[in-house]
């Protein structure tokens, strides 16, 4: 075949990639990459978002904390601040949050005891920490039952209402049992209700002692992590990267073909 015919059977095909069937899947296969890239950069924008919250969680952590003396507080100052409180725990009116896991990811539960604050009459409830599954019952939990006047710190969450929706779960009493043993949530209001206990409308996640493994095991906060933004980010990457080596090989085909 002579070089003419060889530049001709050439053009023909190159104007094949340009014939509305073509254009129409190029379109197509740059929407596509487009929108991949589009995904890789809005990941790494939210991998950027959570350091800088995480950056702000640690400043704020590391700020000294507020007392709670009893009188009635200001949420929106308080919550997720660190704060300290002195008092009596009411070990009688211990309860747990169902469905908590330990940072090793283990299920459990989280002790939730009233803290009756020295000086006043008013009580916050304080999440005290991790349980294995087998130490829900109020007879194991009174072992964990302190009887002296103690300090701690923690940082102040918001009460967790029961949202008004057909499906939340609620929170009610096992057959035959006169009060609420585990609860889904800290609901204030309901476990004033049940504990007669004048508390304040918040409550506090212990912060952990380092110098002790023993349980409750509280939260340690500071833990954070970057979440999966990163990796996402690589994938949409690679995903368009590919996608660019496959089109163009399709187009090579084609351009190739007799």
């Amino acid at each position: 075949m002579s070089r003419p015919d060889l530049r001709y059977d050439v053009g023909v095909n190159t104007h094949r990639l340009l014939s509305p069937g073509w254009l129409a899947k190029h379109l197509f296969a740059l929407a596509i990459f487009g929108t991949m890239l589009v995904l890789g950069f809005w990941q790494l924008d939210r991998l950027q978002q959570r350091r800088e919250s995480n950056a702000a969680t640690l400043a704020i952590l590391d700020q000294n904390p507020t007392t709670l003396t009893g009188q009635e507080p200001d949420p929106a100052a308080l919550i997720d601040r660190r704060v300290r409180v002195t008092g009596s725990f009411v070990n009688e009116e211990s309860v747990v949050l169902r469905g908590r896991a330990a940072e090793s990811g283990v299920d459990g539960v989280h002790l939730l005891t009233p803290l009756r604050i020295a000086g006043s009459d008013r009580a916050v409830l304080v999440d005290r920490g991790w349980l294995p599954e087998s130490q829900r019952d109020p007879a194991a939990l009174a072992a964990y039952a302190i009887s002296r006047e103690i300090t701690l710190e923690g940082i102040a969450r918001p009460q967790q209402i029961r949202p008004d929706a057909l499906l939340a779960p609620r929170d009610l009493p096992l057959p035959g049992e006169a009060r609420i043993a585990a609860w889904v949530r800290v609901d204030v209001p309901a476990l004033a209700a049940q504990t007669g206990e004048n508390l304040l409308p918040i409550f506090v996640e212990q912060l952990p002692d380092r110098r002790s493994s023993a349980l409750p095991r509280p939260r340690d906060p500071t833990q954070l992590d970057e979440g999966p933004h990163l990796s996402y980010a690589l994938q949409w990457f690679a995903f368009s990267a590919m996608l660019a080596v496959v089109y163009a090989a399709l187009m090579r085909q084609e351009l190739m073909r007799s």
